[in-house]
């Protein structure tokens, strides 16, 4: 289970964007992401970040998990799909 689950984007204007399009129904909230990966998603969430690439927004993590090694992880916010996963 992630240990910080209330981490917000770090760009402030792209943090208040995404909070307009959760309510316009254009991503997904982060909880739910959480919820649908939280067996694939344990560790310690070390950062997240909202990009926006072309038409696709991204949420982009960071975890720590038990192994010690720090993963980037980058999941479709609309749609929820696990997009990449790598060693950081």
């Amino acid at each position: 289970m992630i240990n910080s689950p209330s981490c917000l984007a770090h760009d402030e204007d792209l943090s208040s964007k995404v909070v307009e399009w959760v309510k316009e129904g254009k991503v997904l909230p982060f909880d739910t992401i959480m919820q649908r990966y939280e067996s694939r998603l344990k560790g310690r969430l070390l950062d997240l970040e909202v990009e926006q690439k072309h038409d696709r927004i991204i949420y982009e993590l960071e975890i720590l998990r038990d192994d010690g090694i720090v993963y980037e992880i980058k999941i479709d916010a609309k749609t929820g799909e696990w997009l990449k996963e790598k060693v950081d």
